[in-house]
């Protein structure tokens, strides 16, 4: 691959991180992330020291869908898990592309051992 195409591919496995850690919230408090469910130490931050925290409460509606997907899956609780889970996957996947894009042809250069003749 030329080198344009893996400098787009980092950006966008960049960027694609970026979306998905800051979706992760949302995921890790059960899908309701709103204010009023955050940590108390987290909350006492905010109040405190004026630490700004986003309010996924906009996000409910992604919740009531992701519910019903699961329940009619087969799922029986904790369905934050499975958002959690799928978006760790994702973000996993978007590092990965990411990672072989930027590092592959480098990494290709500097493992290979010169041949004496």
């Amino acid at each position: 691959m030329g080198k344009g195409i893996n400098s787009i591919l980092a950006i966008v496995g960049g960027v694609l991180c970026v979306l998905i850690t800051l979706a992760m919230p949302w995921a890790e408090l059960g899908m309701d992330a709103s204010f009023q469910n955050w940590p108390e130490w987290l909350k006492w931050l905010s109040i405190n020291l004026n630490v700004p925290l986003p309010d996924y409460a906009h996000m409910s509606n992604y919740a009531s869908e992701w519910t019903a997907h699961l329940k009619k899956a087969g799922a029986e609780s904790r369905y934050g898990d499975y958002a959690y889970a799928l978006l760790m996957g994702l973000a996993m996947f978007a590092s990965a592309i990411g990672i072989a894009a930027v590092g592959r042809e480098e990494g290709e250069e500097k493992t290979v051992l010169p041949v004496k003749k």
